[in-house]
Order: C-alpha cells, then structure tokens, then sequence
C-alpha cells in the first residue's frame, strides 16, 4: 500500500513565512543594487551630457563647455534634462516593462525626473570663471618659471615706464619757450650763420612735434597698408549686456600666475595685426582686448599709441645709458641755446632732444613690429638705428629699425600691454571676440556665452518596480514602485569633483 505525502498546517505555515523573508530580503538586495547603480547611471548621464561641448569654441579657442539653450536660443536645461532621460531609458529600460519575463534584467528602471540644481556660466563673476578655465588649460601647457619669466619682463617694463614715460612731454614745452625767446630776439643783432645753424637744430624737436600732431597710423603704416573693416556691435556683446548668472560660484585665486597664463593664452590663441584670420568676427582680437573700441582700426590705433609710448619709454632708457648719444644732443642743446649760456636751460633742451630722439626710434621700432620683424625691449647701441642729424627724413620715409633675432615680436610687445589691464576686463572683451566668432559657424548663429555651462550639480529620481513583494502577504500595504534619488556632478575646471 503506498503511502501518500501530506504536510502539517505548521510546517506550511512555516514555509510560507520562510519564503516571504526570503522575498523580502530578495527585493532589500535589490534596491541595494539599485542604488550603485542609479547611482553609475547619474555620473554616466551627466558625463554624457559634458562630452557634448561646443566644439566650434574648443576647435578656436580651446575652451570647454556645453550649451544650456532651447532650439529659440533662449537658455534652458529642457533639452539636456530630457536627454537625461533618454540615456536612462536606454542603459536601463523602462518602468513599464515586466521584470520577470525571461531574458529581462531585473534592474529596468526609468528617470523620472533630472534636474540641474546649481551650475556655473562662463560669464559668471564677471568673467572669474572664464579665467579659471583659461588658467587650468594652460597650466598644462606653461611651465611656472616660464610664466616667472614673462613677469619678469613686465616688471622690468613697468620700472622703464614710470620712469620714463612722459619724457615726451618736454618737447612741446621746450619749443614753446623757443619761440617766444626767438620773438624777443628780432630786434637784436645776430650773424645771419647764428640764425642759420639755430634754425637747421631747432628742426630736430619741430620735425617730431609736428609728426605727432598726425594719427599715428599714418605714422607706422604706410598707404598701401590694409587695415581690417570689421567690426562689432557692442551693445549686444557679452561685456555690455545684461547677462544669464549661474547658481554656484568659483574658488578666487589670482594672483600673479594666473593673469600670465591668462595673457598667454590670450597671446596664443587669439588674433592681431600681424596674425589676422578671415573667421573671425573681429581680425584684430588682441588689439580690441586692449583698447575696447568697436572697429579693428580704432582698436590698432589704439594699440599702437600706447606701443609708441612703450618704446619711448625704453629708447629713453637707451639714450640715458649712452655718454655718445647724450653728447651729441648736448652739442645740438648747446646750439640751441647758445644765447641762453644758462646750463640749466641748456639741460632742458638736451632732455627734450633726447625725447624726440627717443620717438623717432620708437615710430622705426613699431614700424619693423608690424612688419613683423622684432626689437629688443632696450636696445644697444648695436641695435640702435636712428641718427640724430637725419631723424626728419627718417620719419618722412618708410624707414625702419633694426630687426633684433633676440628681441620681442609685436604680439609678445601686445602681451606685456595687456598686463597693464585689469583680469575682470580682458576677460569679458575676450568673450565678446570668442562669441562673436563661434556664431560665424553654421548651427551656431545663436550661441551666448553666458548659455555656456562650465560645472554644474545633478539631482536625478528613478522609478522602479517590484518583483517579489507582491507575494508578502505580511504587509498591509504593498507599492508596486519605489523612488531613489541620486546626485552627481561634474566641471570642466576642475575635472570631475565637487563645486
């Protein structure tokens, strides 16, 4: 007779509740999982949404950051935060399909929703953060003591500078005093060889008071130079209008470093006079850094006065270092003088000989850095081109002056200038070139800087459903979803860590 299998109401119940804890502790592992890798997926997404950068403004000007902006070119996170979704949807499914059917992963999940809590524009405090992505990329292409180097340079200028920077106002004043001594002079007598010889020395200061009263460039280009027309609106350019402003902000730093890698930068990767190219919304980019005008010649007119008052400054410098040229301007002030035979007076006029020397020099020195050519910040007398007895014939020409293969080209002179500006300046005109290039590039006629988000902070909420719960009778109330929240971040300054 055989025996048939039975079982006790115990022992079921016994197995029932055994096998809901094991439900139970089957979906506890789950959501375990659930959270590494909702959480994989959060920095995966984000890391998604930053591969996509503007890569007209990578490919130009070697900046990183991704476009926050709808298809009307208005800004807004719309379009990265569905995109969020959709990279979801596809590494981990979809909340509405069934986990237990076969060859379905048991983690299927869906974004619910994405949200940007906290980001950084590239326009934010008042182009901090623009400089602070200038200066990360470009500590991994400048050395420190090469950068120690250049503000080295700049120092040394700036010493040049102030002390001989206004050294050209004393020939004007010098020839003043002249003619109005020459006035009281008519009714004495004088050799008609006086006269002559007072007449042909004076000239020296004449011939360069009245080269400055024309524009300067008139002075370095000659006619058939061509001079860029381009030019820009600057009401509607990132330094003049109001601007979007992020949520989080930038660690300050400074300091003398960051405003030389800064400069280089802009040395290295934006455009001049004597490196202008056709796709740019402005040929003469370093120029309009330093002077802000809305048109190319304005900005080299600019740019050239204050490098004819550089160059003075050292030439100056020059001139008082050598006993042969300070006795050839004594000799010519004595001349001049002669009727004076006040020592005083005749130092006076030797100072303001050797100023206009000086100017002379500098108007040949920019005109070989236009060129292209180069010259020492202080010259020799090796390197020294002009002569005091032809300084009129030397303007009036196309002369220039020596090229020195150990000198400083224009945009290296450029670079110096632009470290007498202010860091929160140039990097809002830097902006204003950058944007208005990106824009000639076909899809991006609606690009703004202030769209362009540099680090930003993620807080995403996942969907998912049950699998095993369902057969827990224990519990009162059953719900078929849960809901995780994860955050992630990410930055182009400082790679992926915290803001």
């Amino acid at each position: 007779m055989r025996k048939r299998g039975s079982i006790t109401v115990f022992a079921a119940l016994s197995i029932m509740l055994i096998a809901q804890l094991l439900f139970t502790l089957f979906e506890a592992a789950r959501h375990r999982e659930y959270e590494k890798i909702l959480q994989m997926n959060s920095d995966s997404v984000l890391e998604s949404i930053f591969a996509d950068y503007c890569s007209p403004l990578w490919d130009t000007y070697h900046l990183l950051g991704f476009t926050a902006a709808d298809s009307r070119g208005a800004f807004s996170f719309n379009n990265c935060e569905a995109q969020l979704r959709n990279l979801t949807g596809d590494n981990l499914g979809s909340k509405g399909r069934i986990a237990l059917f076969p060859g379905v992963s048991l983690l299927c999940a869906a974004m619910t929703d994405g949200e940007f809590s906290s980001y950084t524009l590239m326009t934010d405090q008042g182009g901090r953060v623009f400089a602070t992505a200038v200066c990360e990329y470009m500590k991994q292409n400048i050395g420190y003591e090469t950068a120690k180097s250049v503000y080295s340079d700049y120092e040394a200028a700036k010493k040049v500078t102030k002390k001989y920077g206004d050294s050209d106002e004393s020939i004007d004043d010098v020839l003043q005093e002249l003619n109005r001594k020459g006035k009281s002079r008519k009714g004495t007598a004088q050799s008609s060889k006086e006269e002559a010889q007072q007449t042909e020395d004076e000239n020296v200061l004449t011939v360069v008071s009245e080269a400055k009263k024309d524009g300067v460039l008139s002075q370095v280009l000659p006619d058939s130079a061509k001079v860029s027309g381009k030019a820009l609106n600057l009401s509607r350019a990132v330094s003049h209008r109001t601007l979007e402003k992020g949520t989080a902000n930038v660690t300050e730093t400074g300091g003398w470093y960051d405003k030389v890698l800064l400069n280089q930068y802009f040395v290295n990767y934006l455009t001049c006079y004597t490196n202008a190219k056709g796709n740019r919304g402005l040929d003469y980019e370093l120029e309009y850094l330093i002077a802000g005008k809305s048109k190319d010649s304005e900005n080299l007119r600019v740019v050239v006065g204050e490098l004819l008052a550089m160059r003075e400054a050292s030439n100056m410098a020059t001139l008082m270092a050598s006993p042969e040229k300070q006795a050839e301007a004594l000799a010519m002030a004595t001349a001049i003088a002669a009727a004076s035979l006040n020592p005083v007076v005749i130092e006076v006029v030797k100072y303001a000989i050797l100023a206009a020397w000086a100017y002379a020099e500098s108007v040949l020195d920019v005109r070989t850095l236009l060129s292209g050519g180069k010259i020492a910040f202080i010259k020799s007398d090796f390197d020294w081109t002009s002569n005091l007895s032809s300084l009129g014939e030397l303007l009036s020409g196309w002369s220039k002056a020596k090229n020195c293969a150990h000198g400083l080209s224009y945009q290296e002179f450029l670079a110096l200038l632009l470290l007498t500006h202010g860091e929160s300046q140039l990097s809002m005109r830097a902006m204003d070139v950058e944007e208005a290039a990106v824009r000639l590039t076909e899809g991006y006629e609606l690009f703004r800087m202030d769209h362009v988000v540099c680090q930003t902070k993620m807080q995403a909420t996942y969907e998912y459903r049950t699998v095993a719960l369902g057969f827990v009778t224990l519990l009162e109330k059953k719900c078929d979803n849960f809901r995780i929240q994860t955050k992630a971040e990410y930055s182009y300054l400082t790679g992926k860590e915290g803001i």
